[in-house]
């Protein structure tokens, strides 16, 4: 006799927090916020949260991992795009200066709910143990006060999304006037 499992996707953890260094992944009602997730009419944002295991909208913050992260110099992919593009707060583990040159380009973050000095720190070993505290912080921290926090930057989450979504044309004025 064959018993289907269901398997329940490990970033349900922002659903229930476990102060007891385990993750409870058990099924719980998926974190709705119809001012963040509802309206937004972007094909990568579909394709995201529309995926078969719709994952995306179960998670607050993300943790983009850059593509490097000891570089002389700030690259970013798109990775740090996708949470732009679905209107998450994020915290970049990449080199330093990467927050910085997003808000060169006009982006904002979420100072002071998400504590950004990590961004400035040039010495690889304590920009990763300083990013991994930070992290810690963050996971301690109620889903009450996440979902506040989520509620408090919207502006900044829509903000970022229409730069995002009309960066193609700032940039290419930008050109224009450097010719």
């Amino acid at each position: 006799m064959h018993h289907r499992v269901q398997i329940t996707p490990f970033t349900r953890i922002n659903e229930h927090w476990v102060f007891d260094n385990r993750v409870d992944s058990s099924p719980s009602e998926p974190y709705k916020d119809t001012l963040i997730t509802d309206g937004v009419d972007h094909r990568l944002y579909t394709n995201i949260v529309n995926s078969p295991s719709n994952w995306y909208k179960h998670i607050a913050i993300d943790i983009v991992t850059e593509s490097t992260f000891n570089y002389p110099y700030p690259q970013i992919t798109e990775k740090t795009l996708r949470p732009i593009l679905c209107n998450r707060m994020f915290m970049i583990v990449g080199p330093s200066g990467s927050l910085a040159w997003l808000h060169s380009k006009g982006f904002r973050t979420f100072v002071p709910f998400i504590n950004e000095d990590y961004d400035s720190i040039q010495n690889p070993t304590d920009r990763i143990i300083t990013i991994t505290s930070e992290i810690k912080r963050l996971c301690e921290l109620p889903i009450t006060t996440i979902k506040s926090a989520m509620m408090d930057y919207a502006d900044t989450l829509t903000h970022n999304f229409n730069l995002l979504k009309n960066m193609e044309s700032i940039e290419l004025d930008e050109l224009e006037e450097m010719l």
